[in-house]
């Protein structure tokens, strides 16, 4: 069992084929990075290992950066040995285009399509925040004031995070006004001095969240969040801009997080969530508000995903195979 930034590890296998077109990195799913009772890893973190093993592939190339992250979950991951197989697809002047592939004992069990180029930092917003068509930054409470709450107890690596909710996002599920989205928000922090913001870990953090299946009551949904599993289909991460160093003005290791989740349709419960994630002024608890705190974040990524509602029991099966 280890912090995030060892148990995505991974390291590159040289071919049994000198004219193989792949590349291989092989690692060990950690044992601690699992959901439910289950042996399958959480969704974040098979992609978080997928993304670092190609982000080392693309190391020293003039398409260093991930910019958008394309996966689909065909099998559990298990708490096991894996190995990663990527092949270039395209390669242009300012992109790549790169099919990866996270096999276990024989079987795909992720299949990924990865976009990489240069994401170098902007030094000014592309939209004047003035002129009123600019993103705003979606939280209004600064780290300093925000108040920890309960992480999902089914996380089973819940010590190694912690959040604090937004109370205002979170009132306005009561009464959806027609919507029909759920909102939910606030500041997630990875536990340990040593941990920090990466562009694996953001893979990681977009399936750390709640969603519609656990934001609206039971009678809406027609199952008990208590007895809940939420296998995720796909995930798609777009990175929007690099992560800043740490300073005074972003936390090293805590991010803000705001979603809208809905669309559940048949079968099983299908419902969508879109995210996104901010930089943070500071550590929850910490740091200080500073007047227009807001205007100096960045946002770093939007993600997307499709999950299903299904019994807990069926999570519970697989992890007594």
């Amino acid at each position: 069992m280890a912090p995030l930034r060892d148990a995505i590890r991974v390291q590159e296998r040289a071919s049994n084929d000198p004219e193989s077109s792949l590349t291989y990195y092989t690692g060990e799913a950690d044992p601690e990075w699992v959901v439910g009772s289950s042996h399958s890893a959480q969704i974040g973190y098979i992609l978080s290992l997928i993304v670092q093993a190609c982000i080392q592939k693309q190391a020293g190339s003039a398409h260093p950066d991930p910019l958008h992250v394309s996966a689909h979950f065909l099998q559990a991951t298990k708490r096991a040995e894996f190995e990663v197989r990527i092949r270039i697809l395209k390669r242009g002047k300012r992109f790549v285009n790169i099919l990866a592939d996270l096999v276990q004992e024989q079987q795909t069990r992720t299949t990924t399509h990865l976009i990489f180029g240069a994401n170098p930092p902007s030094p000014r917003p592309l939209i004047d925040p003035a002129s009123g068509y600019a993103r705003r930054y979606p939280l209004r409470v600064h780290p300093s004031n925000a108040v920890l709450t309960k992480v999902f107890q089914f996380f089973r690596f819940r010590q190694r995070l912690r959040w604090a909710e937004d109370p205002g996002l979170l009132s306005r599920n009561s009464a959806m006004g027609g919507s029909g989205l759920a909102r939910w928000g606030g500041w997630v922090e990875l536990v340990g001095e040593e941990e920090r913001i990466t562009p694996a870990s953001l893979a990681f953090l977009a399936d750390c969240v709640q969603t519609f299946a656990t934001l609206v009551p039971s009678s809406v949904t027609g199952v008990n969040p208590r007895s809940l599993w939420l296998p995720s289909l796909t995930l798609s991460v777009e990175y929007k801009a690099p992560i800043p160093a740490p300073s005074a003005l972003h936390a090293a290791r805590t991010v803000g997080v705001y979603l809208f989740s809905g669309y559940m349709s048949a079968p099983q419960g299908r419902h969508d969530t879109c995210l996104e994630i901010w930089t943070a002024p500071s550590g929850i608890g910490e740091g200080k508000e500073a007047d227009g705190w807001r205007d100096t974040q960045v946002c770093l990524a939007v993600a997307t995903q499709m999950q299903l509602m299904v019994s807990a029991t069926v999570n519970e099966a697989k992890g007594k195979m």
